[in-house]
């Protein structure tokens, strides 16, 4: 009786697994075009329910997919925000780096074209939502790490840029002066109620900083 009991449940295991296969021949897959939109529908959903009161359900919804789709692409909600972190702060490093290279702008420029780069789209959406501080909580909670990294990324490219421009005797490390301006933003982030006040604490940054530069 007991080996009909085993041989039942790994039946049913076989059968579950065939159909998770199945399904994901007829979905063509996790393709980064496919994932690309459910995370742009997933940030719509959490800024308009919060990431808390935001379920599979509502981010398949707004996909316009079913939720045994979703699960294909994605293996829960903390999955889903941690993708959409990961996707921001890669393009936030080539902004960054793109910002401070372009030609024909003064130190003051290049630093606040860098800084807006820094926040990104995702920023600017986040803080016009009724949920914008959750949302940014809920990103030091979901991927602390990615945080870090991205942190580390962000000085990394302001960084190279300071040395590459040439630093007066008073700031002898590019690197340094470069993490305490990311901290600085960091700050001012953490602190701004719209995204006017962040925009207008960001100017005032990259002022005080090229004028020191020069």
């Amino acid at each position: 009786m007991l080996t009909k009991w085993v041989q039942y449940v790994r039946l049913s295991i076989d059968f579950r697994g065939f159909g998770r296969h199945f399904a994901a021949m007829n979905d063509t897959g996790p393709s980064p075009s496919r994932q690309d939109g459910i995370l742009d529908a997933a940030f719509q959903a959490f800024a308009a329910y919060g990431y808390r009161r935001t379920s599979m359900d509502d981010i398949a919804r707004a996909a316009g997919i079913s939720r045994s789709a979703l699960y294909l692409h994605f293996d829960n909600k903390e999955d889903i925000f941690r993708s959409l972190a990961g996707r921001h702060f890669d393009q936030m490093v080539r902004d960054m780096d793109a910002a401070l290279r372009k030609p024909g702008q003064s130190l003051e420029q290049a630093l606040y074209a860098c800084f807006v780069a820094k926040d990104g789209k995702l920023v600017d959406a986040v803080l016009a939502t009724p949920h914008g501080a959750e949302l940014l909580d809920a990103g030091l909670s979901a991927a602390p790490d990615l945080v870090k990294t991205a942190t580390a990324r962000a000085a990394e490219v302001l960084g190279r840029w300071l040395d590459e421009i040439g630093l007066i005797p008073e700031f002898p490390s590019a690197q340094s002066l470069a993490e305490t301006i990311i901290a600085a933003l960091s700050g001012l982030k953490s602190a701004a109620h719209s995204i006017e006040d962040l925009r207008s604490g960001e100017a005032q940054l990259a002022r005080l900083v090229a004028r020191a530069l020069r």
